[in-house]
C-alpha cells in the first residue's frame, strides 16, 4: 500500500504530465481553434459613426503593445481607411504600476498608420472590458454617435460585444483573427491557449456579474 507521500507525488507527476500534453496539444496542433470557435463573433463591417478598438495590454518591459493589440489597432484603420467610419475610439486606461495609459499607445500606433490625431479619442480611464464599454459609450453619448463597430481579438469578441449591448450599444462586431504569419509561432500558440482559457473564466465572471 503506498503512503499518502507517495500518492501525492503520483497525483503531482500525473497532473503535470496531463498538463504538458494540454500545452504541447495547444503549441502545436490546431486546439486554440477548437476552443476559441465558442467565443466567436464576427460580423460583416458596416458604416457607423465611430470605431472603437479595445485595448490588449501593453508589455511595460518593452513599452510596446503586445502582438494582439496591434493586430487590433490595425484592423481599426484598415476599417478607418475603409471609410466606415471618420471617427476611432482608442480604449484602455492606466497601465498598471506604471504613469501613462494604454490608450496612448493606440493612439499613437493609428497615428503611425496615418489616422491624423484630430480623428482619435482616448478613452483613458477604462481598466477592463466592462469599463471599456461605459467609457466609449459615454463618448458616443457626447458626440451625439448610435453606431459603432467594435473591434477586438476574435477570442474575445462574443463578450465585449454583449458587455456593449447591455450597455444598449448599436454595434457591429469585427473580430481580428491572428495573422497568419504566426501560424508556426509556437510561442505565440502558447499565448493564445493562455488568453482563451482566460477569455473562459472571465466570461463565467461576467456571468456572474451581470455584465453581459
Amino acid at each position: 500500500m503506498k503512503s499518502p507521500l507517495q500518492v501525492v507525488g503520483s497525483f503531482i507527476i500525473w497532473v503535470l504530465l496531463f498538463g504538458s500534453l494540454i500545452l504541447a496539444a495547444a503549441t502545436f496542433t490546431d486546439l486554440n481553434d477548437v476552443l476559441a470557435k465558442p467565443l466567436i463573433r464576427d460580423e460583416e463591417p458596416k458604416p457607423a459613426d465611430v470605431i472603437i478598438v479595445l485595448g490588449g495590454g501593453v508589455v511595460v518591459e518593452l513599452d510596446i503593445l503586445p502582438w494582439g493589440a496591434q493586430e487590433r489597432v490595425r484592423r481599426g484603420v484598415e476599417l478607418y481607411k475603409e471609410g466606415l467610419a471618420s471617427k476611432i475610439i482608442v480604449a484602455g486606461g492606466l497601465v498598471e504600476g506604471q504613469t501613462y495609459t494604454e490608450s496612448q499607445f493606440l493612439r499613437e500606433y493609428a497615428e503611425f498608420f496615418g489616422v491624423p490625431s484630430a480623428n482619435i479619442i482616448e478613452d483613458n480611464k477604462s481598466l477592463d472590458t466592462y469599463e471599456n464599454a461605459i467609457y466609449s459609450m459615454r463618448a458616443m453619448e457626447i458626440n451625439e454617435w448610435e453606431t459603432a463597430i467594435v473591434v477586438t481579438s476574435d477570442f474575445h469578441t462574443k463578450r465585449a460585444c454583449r458587455v456593449f449591448e447591455k450597455q444598449k450599444g448599436n454595434i457591429i462586431c469585427v473580430a481580428v483573427p491572428v495573422d497568419p504569419s504566426f501560424d508556426n509561432n509556437y510561442f505565440r500558440n502558447l499565448i493564445e491557449f493562455r488568453s482563451i482559457l482566460r477569455e473562459y473564466l472571465a466570461t463565467a465572471f461576467y456571468s456572474f456579474k451581470g455584465y453581459i
